[in-house]
C-alpha cells in the first residue's frame, strides 16, 4: 500500500521546525536525510493517500479494497465525445481490480481539481467506453474511460476519488 503523508501535514512540520529554530540558537543545518527520517517517522493522521497520474493506489472502503489507476489524461478529439463539452473535454483512463470483499464503483466518486482547487465534476457518459457504475467481486476488473469538461482558460492538476459521502479517498496528481 502507498501512502504518502499529506500536504496538510507537511506543512505544519515545517512551521513548527521554522518556528523553534527562531526561538532557539542558531545550529548548523542538518543533513536531508535527517529531516527526512524525522518527519516520516512522524505519526500522521490517516487521509488520502497521493501518487502521480498512471500509479496504481490501493484503497479500502466500506468493507473491500480495490487497486485504482488512473492515468492517460488527454484531450478529447469532438467526434469522439458523446456528449458535446461547454469548454474542452478531458479523458482519463480508469482501472478497478477488486481485491477483497464487494466494491462498489461510480463514476461520479471522481473529481478533478484545476489550477485553482476549482472541483470539475465528471461527465459520466461523455465518451465510451466509460466508467459508470455497479459492482465488482473481489478479482474482478473494470477499465474504462472518465471525462471531464474542463472550462475555458483551467487545466486539470490532479484526479481524487470520494466515497459516497464525499471523503476523498484517493487522489492523482497531473504532471
Amino acid at each position: 500500500m502507498t501512502s504518502v503523508l499529506s500536504p496538510r501535514v507537511i506543512v505544519p512540520l515545517v512551521a513548527t521546525a521554522v518556528i523553534a529554530a527562531g526561538c532557539a540558537s542558531p545550529e548548523p543545518p542538518t543533513p536531508a536525510t535527517e529531516t527526512t527520517s524525522a518527519a516520516s517517522s512522524a505519526v500522521a493522521p490517516s487521509g488520502p493517500q497521493a501518487a502521480a497520474l498512471g500509479t496504481a493506489l490501493d484503497v479500502t472502503a466500506s468493507g473491500a479494497t480495490a487497486s485504482y489507476t488512473l492515468g492517460n489524461l488527454a484531450p478529447v478529439p469532438v467526434d469522439a465525445q458523446i456528449i458535446a463539452a461547454q469548454g474542452t473535454m478531458y479523458a482519463v483512463d480508469v482501472s478497478i481490480v477488486a481485491q477483497s470483499g464487494t466494491t462498489s464503483f461510480n463514476g461520479f466518486y471522481f473529481v478533478a481539481r484545476d489550477q485553482d482547487g476549482a472541483s470539475i465534476a465528471p461527465a459520466v457518459g461523455a465518451v465510451m467506453p466509460g466508467i459508470t457504475s455497479g459492482e465488482l467481486a473481489p478479482g474482478q476488473t473494470v477499465v474504462g474511460h472518465l471525462a471531464f469538461d474542463v472550462p475555458e482558460g483551467k487545466t486539470i492538476t490532479q484526479v481524487a476519488l470520494t466515497d459516497p459521502q464525499g471523503t476523498t479517498l484517493a487522489i492523482w496528481g497531473v504532471g
